[in-house]
């Protein structure tokens, strides 16, 4: 009798096995994890925050929350603060990006042109520096090299007969020391790009360009420019993203200050979630970011594509 079942049930487990071992289950059985891990970490906050968003709560009475439907993207909307940071924001994105595309596109040909020297390989490395230090603590170095008593700016300038720079104290000195910052860390990351596509253009074009008389400036834009658009666009998408969510250096140097002059998206629902403890409209800030994020990193992506297709 116990052969005849076991006969019965071996049928029955060859299929079981059979798909256990599939490639699909495998895979399945692999990504599953992952995507459950990012879930939780993206997917739900994410809702939690768009319901946080419809509500007037506060942080410190979580359970009393207050439907309002659309009442804290409207009171946003309306606020001059934030409006202002909206302005200061887009303002650093346009500015920081567009002189770190330039300042990197000449760094990058200078390396390219000097790429047969040995040492050149150390000054790249240190060039990248900037880049890999955490922006909390590029916002901590430059709050002491932009002291207005002890930093080393202003001794510099003093060296050459110039006086001192209110650095963070001014609203028009603050919102340019926030962008010197910004561009001095991510300068390299763009070069590092631009790089990247310059070394990519064949050496016989550069060749037949010479052969044909081709002067820089047609070299420039006839087929450099043409070479790297498509990369350098990239950069601008992943800076804009990085630009939107920018906060640190803000944080620890001018703290949106002074007045409202350096004031960014990210400080304004960090100061409503945590100082003003109003939950409803800091996440209500939060979802307008990346709504943002969302249409700029859309526009981009369908005219990187085209960009690749041509």
């Amino acid at each position: 009798m116990a052969n005849i079942a076991m006969r019965a049930g071996a049928p029955q487990e060859a299929p079981r096995r059979a798909f256990i071992h599939s490639d699909r289950f495998q895979r399945t059985a692999f990504i599953a994890p992952t995507c459950i891990f990012l879930a939780l970490l993206t997917i739900w906050p994410f809702i939690y925050s768009v319901y946080l968003s419809l509500h007037a709560v506060k942080l410190t009475a979580m359970k009393r929350a207050v439907f309002v439907g659309a009442n804290n993207y409207i009171n946003l909307l309306s606020d001059p603060l934030f409006l202002r940071a909206m302005v200061n924001t887009g303002m650093l994105a346009v500015t920081s990006i567009t002189c770190e595309i330039v300042i990197a596109f000449v760094i990058a040909k200078a390396f390219v042109s000097l790429s047969h020297l040995k040492w050149l390989n150390g000054l790249r490395s240190l060039f990248m520096l900037p880049m890999m230090v955490t922006p909390l603590i590029v916002g901590m170095i430059f709050s002491y090299v932009f002291n207005p008593v002890l930093g080393i700016a202003n001794y510099l300038l003093g060296g050459v007969g110039l006086g001192p720079v209110p650095w963070f104290g001014d609203t028009t000195a603050a919102m340019i020391s926030i962008l010197l910052i910004n561009i001095w860390q991510w300068t390299p990351f763009m070069m590092l790009l631009i790089m990247a596509g310059l070394l990519s253009i064949r050496s016989d074009l550069y060749e037949a360009a010479r052969v044909d008389g081709a002067k820089w400036h047609h070299v420039l834009t006839l087929l450099e420019i043409p070479s790297i658009k498509g990369i350098v666009l990239l950069g601008v998408i992943l800076r804009i993203i990085d630009t939107l969510r920018f906060f640190d250096v803000v944080y620890v140097t001018t703290r949106g200050g002074p007045g409202d002059s350096t004031m960014v998206l990210t400080l304004y629902a960090y100061q409503q979630n945590f100082q003003f403890f109003q939950a409803g409209v800091g996440s209500a800030a939060a979802v307008i970011i990346l709504v943002i994020s969302m249409v700029i990193t859309t526009f981009a992506v369908r005219l990187l594509r085209r960009i690749e297709n041509d």
